[in-house]
């Protein structure tokens, strides 16, 4: 689970220091409704979730056969923010030397 927390909060950064300036702002809201959103439009459904230092949950949901991916952040007092999105999403296994062959 602590690999699971890393890797969420390593994503979490790259996604926010690769976002362009003029990038639109995310979009946010309750959580259960963007949940009830992406699994209605993209079949997705959580499959991986950590707690951040500011104590927000970021989960990453999937489709099936990883057509689709987002992830979203749901802040500790407040909304749920889908921060990333795509496809293709691959699953690769790690041992502590690296991914396995």
């Amino acid at each position: 689970m602590l690999r699971v927390g890393v890797l969420l909060a390593l994503l979490l950064g790259a996604v926010m220091l690769t976002t362009p300036a003029g990038a639109a702002p995310p979009v946010c809201g309750d959580r259960s409704t963007v949940l009830k959103s992406l699994s209605t439009k993209y079949s997705e459904q959580p499959v991986a979730a950590g707690v951040a230092s500011n104590g927000g949950v970021i989960e990453i949901l999937k489709g099936p056969d990883g057509k689709t991916w987002s992830i979203l952040f749901t802040y500790p007092d407040g909304p749920s923010c889908l921060i990333a999105t795509g496809e293709a999403w691959q699953e690769i296994a790690y041992t502590l030397n690296g991914p396995k062959a």
